[in-house]
């Protein structure tokens, strides 16, 4: 997660210079309103659009969620942390904006810093009334000097930005689109909602902030329902938004701050919010075409309308000379906070269904399918880049990548190579995908070193640096390869079901390194792998893809897979995984099922199932047993006791609550090698010493059922274990374990 956390900081950095020198802008040329009918449907909205003569104020309740998010090239997100505020937020015309946090819980995989550390004022947005927008800038404090911060002056921390609908829109926009988007029904009345795309008029001199992406309205009353996209400096603010470190951080880094505003009617004449989306995405497309994303959800509901009365002549002021806008976000007690329970949504449930893809029409233009031709140098993985294993001791490679956009929307061609410098191998892969609407068909040749590890978690994807300091708990093959593959996605990102077929060949490679370049810890050899040519097919069927237990989405998820060898290696293998992760006031619960089978009259080394200690059971050694069946049971209950569950505040910065707790988990796992071909496959996996100095078999089935139990303590909500690990076999000592994580 420290990957993530870099990137989400150099989006902070870039991300108005980065948005700002990439998006397109609309020629100058281009009329105002793309048709008549358009003009008269914005013209009407911004009427609809001015605030309301009796709107004064509300009181809500607000529940948000903060998610750390890493997606991977392919789009699966893994969420690395997630926390929960529940915050009473109060507003007034006059400009009052106080947001107190009441409640606060949070998990996370790894230690690390609360993302309340952002936010040491409120990150609401009150209303889409009005002429301006208010935007997050920079601390007050920080551009003051040391005596006006002593006295507090009073400076906005809001920055103002021409509303798409305010009564001078025409001066900086340009609008186009108005097609129906969705028939909503509220009752026995039908909402006709129209999609309109706003985009900043080219040229503007002026500095300001403009808003750039889609307008959802409802057609029959004009009035704003959603507004979504991004905002970005125009004019002279476009240049000195962007500092010497932000121009070279730009060719590095893209970041792009995103927003989702959703309105709904509040007693039949405001609109007022009921869900808003803020969302961080930052890549380093020379590193890697992930993206880490800090995305912040938020609903409000128990809304209390003009709760509070004004002096007719404070609003009138108020609407004449807009007051400085400070959005003070204050905490509850460490003891109220600690003691709260009113939730409405189990941790992690407000972001379900939401993918950092929903903004790509409206992102950098590098993420965009239209446009001209673009090719841009990068690696698809890091590890395409640079990594370190005892196969290939020190891998180092580069890549490229071409968009065709409007020549062939959809279809982008990469290449990667790299030479491997203790292996004297040289490896690499060509791509060509072409997406289109829920489809992607890819065809792909090249030479890799893939991994026979089993069961794996869904970004598991391998060693890149850990082998330096001897951590290297995979197993290598070397494969050549070339085939097609079609891939389509239903019910956004639902199901996913993916189809392979081509030709590939598996050769054994050895280990170069023997010992880690740091602390020269011992390497095991590479295990057996059975050469030959074969042709390959395989089809995929996964069920919620972006789900796993090993990350914090919860809810369940599935996945089925079956692939076949046809030539020198023959053989077909199943597998079949499903997941759970459920929240239960202090207690988590998750488990998690495979299955796989090898069939087949002459079966590859490489293909069998491995299972051990770092492969789900902890107490016993590194792939211990292997067979041709296989099945693994993985159970953790987390339990979050009562005490220092508050948030720490130390000046800036927000600490994960202690939150000390306990964690028990069961894990069960058997394999076995029925046949004749099925025992020669593990007894060419190869022999160890003993010590005795007899040898045995590095692998074996595993007669029946084997299990391992798990107990210790949890810190950090849960992200820190301190026990150990008893596997449940006579004479078998308990194991002390210390382990970052809620690895099963």
């Amino acid at each position: 997660m420290s990957i993530s956390h870099r990137f989400l900081l150099a989006a902070l950095l870039v991300s108005a210079g980065s948005s700002a020198a990439q998006s397109p802008v609309a020629p100058d040329s281009l009329p105002i309103y793309a048709s008549p009918a358009l003009a008269a449907l914005i013209t009407d909205a911004a009427a609809r659009n001015r605030f309301p003569p009796s709107l004064q104020s509300y009181r809500a309740v607000v529940e948000t969620e903060i998610s750390l998010v890493l997606r991977r090239a392919d789009g699966t997100e893994a969420l690395g942390s997630v926390e929960q505020v529940a915050s009473e937020l109060r507003w007034t015309r006059t400009g009052l904006y106080d947001q107190r946090i009441e409640g606060h819980r949070m998990q996370q995989v790894g230690a690390g810093i609360s993302m309340l550390s952002g936010f040491r004022t409120g990150w609401l947005n009150t209303t889409l009334y009005g002429n301006r927008l208010r935007t997050r800038q920079q601390r007050a404090e920080d551009t003051l000097p040391a005596a006006s911060r002593r006295r507090r002056v009073a400076v906005a921390d809001t920055a103002p930005v021409v509303h798409p609908l305010a009564d001078d829109r025409e001066r900086w926009y340009v609008y186009t689109g108005g097609d129906t988007l969705v028939t909503l029904r509220d009752g026995s009345r039908t909402i006709p909602v129209v999609r309109v795309a706003v985009a900043p008029r080219e040229g503007l001199a002026t500095a300001g902030s403009l808003f750039r992406g889609e307008l959802h309205l409802d057609a029959s009353r004009g009035t704003l329902v959603r507004m979504r996209g991004a905002f970005e400096p125009v004019g002279e603010a476009a240049q000195r938004s962007v500092s010497l470190l932000t121009r070279v951080a730009t060719g590095f880094v893209e970041g792009v701050a995103f927003v989702d505003y959703e309105n709904g009617e509040k007693e039949r004449q405001y609109w007022l919010p009921t869900t808003q989306r803020i969302e961080l995405q930052a890549a380093a497309p020379a590193l890697s075409e992930g993206r880490a994303v800090f995305r912040i959800v938020s609903r409000f509901r128990d809304m209390q309308v003009n709760d509070t009365v004004l002096d007719p002549e404070r609003i009138a002021l108020a609407d004449s000379q807009p007051p400085p806008v400070r959005r003070r976000l204050s905490f509850a007690p460490p003891d109220s906070l600690s003691a709260f329970g009113d939730w409405t949504n189990a941790l992690g449930a407000i972001s379900e269904g939401l993918h950092s893809d929903d903004f790509d029409a409206i992102g950098p233009d590098r993420w965009r399918t239209v446009g001209l031709p673009r090719f841009d140098w990068g690696v698809t993985f890091g590890s395409d880049l640079l990594r370190v294993n005892r196969v290939e001791g020190v891998y180092t490679g580069f890549g490229g990548r071409l968009a065709l956009r409007d020549l062939s929307p959809g279809t982008v061609i990469r290449g990667t190579a790299g030479y491997a410098w203790n292996e004297q191998a040289v490896r690499g892969r060509v791509e060509v995908q072409r997406d289109r609407g829920p489809w992607r068909l890819m065809a792909r040749a090249g030479r890799g070193l893939d991994i026979t590890n089993d069961f794996r978690n869904p970004l598991d994807s391998g060693s890149a640096l850990t082998a330096l300091t001897g951590l290297d708990e995979y197993d290598y093959v070397d494969r050549r390869f070339a085939g097609v593959q079609a891939q389509r996605t239903l019910g956004a990102r639902r199901w996913v079901w993916r189809v392979e077929s081509g030709f590939a060949r598996d050769d054994s490679t050895p280990a170069t390194l023997t010992t880690s370049p740091i602390g020269r810890t011992t390497f095991r050899a590479n295990r057996t792998v059975d050469a030959g040519s074969y042709w390959r097919s395989a089809i995929t069927l996964a069920w919620r893809p972006d789900g796993s237990a090993e990350f914090m989405r919860p809810g369940w998820s599935s996945r089925l897979y079956a692939e076949q060898g046809v030539g020198d290696l023959d053989y077909t293998r199943l597998e079949a995984r499903l997941t759970m992760r459920r929240q239960v006031g202090p207690f988590t619960a998750i488990s998690r099922a495979d299955v796989g089978a090898l069939l087949g009259n002459s079966l590859p080394a490489q293909q069998l199932f491995e299972i051990g200690q770092t492969q789900g059971l902890p107490g016993f050694d590194y792939k211990e047993f292997a067979g041709t069946r296989a099945g693994m049971v993985r159970s953790l209950l987390l339990w979050t006791g009562p005490w220092w569950t508050a948030p720490t505040r130390a000046g800036n910065i927000v600490l994960p609550p202690f939150a000390p707790g306990a964690s028990v988990g069961l894990q069960s796992g058997f394999t076995s090698a029925p046949g004749a071909a099925g025992r020669a496959a593990v007894a060419r996996l190869g022999a160890v010493a003993d010590s005795s100095g007899a040898l045995r078999p590095v692998s074996r089935a595993s007669d029946g059922w084997r299990s391992s139990l798990s107990a210790g303590l949890r810190f950090f909500s849960g992200a820190l274990f301190v026990g150990g690990a008893q596997p449940l076999v006579r004479g078998e000592k308990w194991r002390w374990l210390i382990a970052v994580g809620q690895q099963l």
